[in-house]
């Protein structure tokens, strides 16, 4: 390699270089921590509505909305396309909160083995590889599997899980070991308890598993990660080929010292012919802002591209054409990667209307027979028990059906995590296929449905769980309760009870006499359930003598108009 000039005599590095780079840090900076916030917020500090508008403008989220339930926030997937037009891979470096999570590890990884992350030479492209993910993935969205192949590839969904199921956890964790400490100093309500929830082990296995992989990846590898496995990388990556503005290599300035290879986080350049793949490229500009030649420039494609076309000319012209290398193979590289990325965008764009399709003709909400319909049970006289040890899972509310939830939903858990009540959690096997896994679902013995809470649809960024106003809410149908006498106490011990119609919101549930029956019994009005919980969560019995059994496509239900059994506002839940 060529020694070092005279730092005197070198030029210095354009001055917007190490600009470029800070304004990158300190945007990269703040978006992780408010994907962070978003995720983490225990305590229900973030408003719902700014947790929706920055996890719905990234790209898969935008990207579903776009094609399923058009809103402003589906414009933000056109505006990443075109700003990774004309400035390259700027989101996988500033607004992905995975990508910005992969530098963070790599750089407290540099920091421990007290050397820089990358050697040399730089890794080539496992383009075969990447390409076929990501044709993998756009064809599942055709056939109908988008939400399996996005919750197990969507970068900002990995985030998501990643922060809800294991970050969130142990930062409760920490705030329950400061609120002893403080305890302990007497200031008992300077830091408050809060309750932790740990989700089970079949769905806390997977995000684990996958953040060990991602974070292994980065401390040895970069962006090695984005740059084959992540479908959105790589379709960005198609679009940056021929962005506008492109780092490239000054061959004039360039002294091959290697700095800029040992800075790549993408390792994406190949000092020995002077050239960067702008495809792996992610914009971070570590590689400028680490060039003491200037060998190393962020500039506009047009200018390089004539120049290199003026230089190649007049080198052609020198050399005699007996060896002069045939101009056919770089025009062949070029039709083919162009070919490449219209086939990807073509099906792209099928794929997106084939899952807008899906969508709508699989997840219409459903106003079923006002009365008993398949799932009802009578008014307590037909008990199914079967419903009661077998209950079917249930939908969050907002959703319109289980088919929905298994099709579109990309399991990030952002409506886990807001959910005031934290009667969602991660699904493992209980919606009967691996399509559900991970995907929220409510847990009527953990808690209940609010009677007024409509935080999951407000926060949904994918579009999944439509937006529900208040009244609508009142009388969406997500299940049907179902009785079992013989285990209440009521029956089974002589023992006066009630609680279960006592915190039932819509009146659907009611104490009766039936004939034969000395004491009041609770009897359900499937006409009036909505399926929300409070009856199943108030019932002190275990194995529970009330049980809510999802439903395939939520319903309406009719409204009872009886102040008496208006919701109850008080904090003291039954038991």
């Amino acid at each position: 390699m060529s020694a070092r000039p005279n730092p005197a005599k070198s030029p210095s590095p354009a001055k917007g270089s190490s600009v470029l780079r800070r304004l990158r840090i300190v945007a990269a900076f703040a978006s992780i921590l408010i994907a962070l916030a978003a995720f983490i917020d225990f305590r229900d500090l973030v408003p719902n509505h700014l947790k929706h508008v920055y996890t719905s403008i990234q790209f898969v989220p935008s990207a579903l909305t776009f094609a399923t339930a058009f809103h402003a926030t589906a414009l933000a997937c056109l505006l990443i396309l075109a700003l990774t037009f004309a400035f390259g891979r700027v989101y996988c470096s500033v607004i992905c909160p995975l990508g910005i999570l992969q530098d963070v590890i790599s750089r407290i990884s540099a920091k421990i083995r007290r050397k820089p992350p990358y050697k040399l030479p730089a890794k080539k492209a496992h383009n075969t590889l990447r390409h076929a993910i990501l044709a993998a993935t756009l064809l599942a969205i055709v056939a109908g599997w988008g939400g399996v192949a996005l919750a197990w590839l969507d970068p900002y969904s990995h985030f998501g899980r990643f922060a809800s199921t294991l970050f969130r956890p142990l930062a409760v964790v920490a705030n329950n070991i400061a609120a002893t400490v403080a305890n302990a100093l007497g200031h008992p309500a300077a830091i408050p308890q809060a309750n932790v929830s740990f989700a089970a082990a079949g769905a806390l296995l997977p995000p684990l598993l996958i953040f060990i992989a991602v974070a292994i990846m980065a401390a040895k590898r970069g962006r090695l990660w984005c740059n084959t496995v992540c479908p959105v990388g790589t379709l960005l990556g198609l679009v940056s080929r021929r962005a506008l503005w492109r780092v490239s290599i000054d061959k004039t300035a360039c002294v091959k010292c290697g700095d800029c290879l040992r800075a790549c986080k993408a390792q994406c350049i190949d000092l020995r012919a002077a050239e960067i793949d702008f495809s792996r490229c992610v914009a971070c500009y570590d590689c400028i802002s680490v060039c003491d030649e200037g060998g190393v420039k962020y500039r506009w494609h047009g200018v390089s591209a004539r120049r290199e076309s003026r230089g190649i000319s007049n080198l052609k012209s020198q050399i005699p054409n007996s060896i002069a290398r045939p101009p056919s193979r770089a025009n062949r590289r070029a039709f083919i990667s162009t070919a490449m990325a219209g086939t990807l965008a073509t099906v792209g764009a099928t794929a997106l209307l084939a899952s807008r399709g899906i969508a709508q003709n699989g997840g219409r909400q459903g106003k079923g027979p006002k009365g008993l319909g398949q799932h009802g049970q009578g008014h307590g006289r037909g008990r199914d028990f079967s419903k009661l040890d077998n209950p079917e899972v249930v939908a969050p509310p907002g959703a319109q059906s289980v088919a929905r939830i298994l099709s579109q939903c990309t399991a990030c858990q952002l409506c886990v995590s807001a959910c005031p009540s934290h009667v969602l959690e991660p699904a493992f096997l209980e919606y009967g296929n691996l399509a559900g896994l991970m995907k929220p679902r409510l847990n009527f013995d953990k808690s209940f449905c609010n009677f007024d809470c409509t935080v999951c649809s407000d926060v949904c960024p994918d579009g999944t769980i439509l937006h529900l106003a208040r009244d609508a809410k009142h009388t969406t149908r997500i299940g049907l309760a179902h009785t079992a006498h013989p285990r209440c106490i009521i029956v089974k011990d002589g023992t006066a009870c009630g609680a279960c119609a006592e915190h039932c919101p819509t009146g659907a549930l009611q104490m009766k006499k039936p004939p034969g029956h000395a004491d009041a019994v609770p009897v359900v009005d499937p006409r009036y359930c909505i399926g929300c919980g409070a009856c199943q969560y108030a019932c002190p019995v275990t194995p529970k003598a009330i049980v809510i059994s999802g439903i395939a496509k939520h319903e309406t239900a009719e409204k009872l108009v009886q102040e008496q059994v208006a919701p109850t506002t008080t904090d003291d839940f039954a038991f």
